[in-house]
């Protein structure tokens, strides 16, 4: 087996690629049985997104900024999601110098996610609501200037501590896995 085609089998079976710089901009097409995780060649700012809270409050995601974050799309009917949001609350007791947020895209909001949420019984994980794709937006509406584009949900964007978009994650990620590991330090290591 040549080493092209070795390093890209280890690419696919860690569910971790990196596409590259003229490619950062198209879907990625590498994938494993779960989902597939793409870093960005140049991370670029998120720039100034205001998240709505359960409760109707906006919070800056510059809250956030000066460690890795992960922003996780999700949405109440989606079964991967029912899954993701708890490993997502166990990394973040497992990690206390990362953070995460959850961001539901269902349209009845928080009526609908309140006691969704309350059924995974999440500890740390805080949750917001984007009903009106106002931080994301669907793929169908979404440009190349918007900083969280939703082709499919779970999807888990990893910034940088200084708040650039490092990379995503499309579908359930193992968050405890080497290959998340992996992007988180890396996230980190880029600032």
């Amino acid at each position: 087996m040549d080493t092209t085609r070795r390093t890209l089998l280890s690419l696919i079976s860690t569910g971790f690629f990196v596409p590259p710089a003229h490619a950062q901009e198209t879907l990625p097409t590498l994938r494993n049985a779960r989902g597939q995780a793409v870093r960005f060649a140049d991370p670029a700012p998120v720039g100034r997104q205001v998240l709505t809270g359960l409760d109707g409050r906006a919070t800056p995601l510059e809250r956030y900024h000066g460690v890795v974050l992960i922003v996780n799309f999700f949405a109440t009917w989606c079964p991967p999601c029912r899954q993701e949001l708890p490993a997502l609350d166990a990394l973040l007791q497992r990690e206390p110098g990362l953070r995460a947020v959850a961001i539901s895209v269902d349209r009845e909001g928080a009526r609908v996610v309140r006691p969704y949420l309350a059924s995974l019984n999440l500890k740390r994980l805080p949750a917001f609501i984007d009903p009106e794709f106002r931080v994301a937006r669907r793929a169908d509406a979404a440009t190349l200037q918007d900083p969280f584009r939703l082709f499919g949900l779970p999807l888990s964007y990893v910034l940088t501590p200084g708040g650039r978009n490092f990379g995503y994650v499309a579908g359930a990620m193992d968050w405890s896995s080497p290959a998340a590991r992996a992007l988180l330090d890396e996230a980190n290591a880029a600032g």
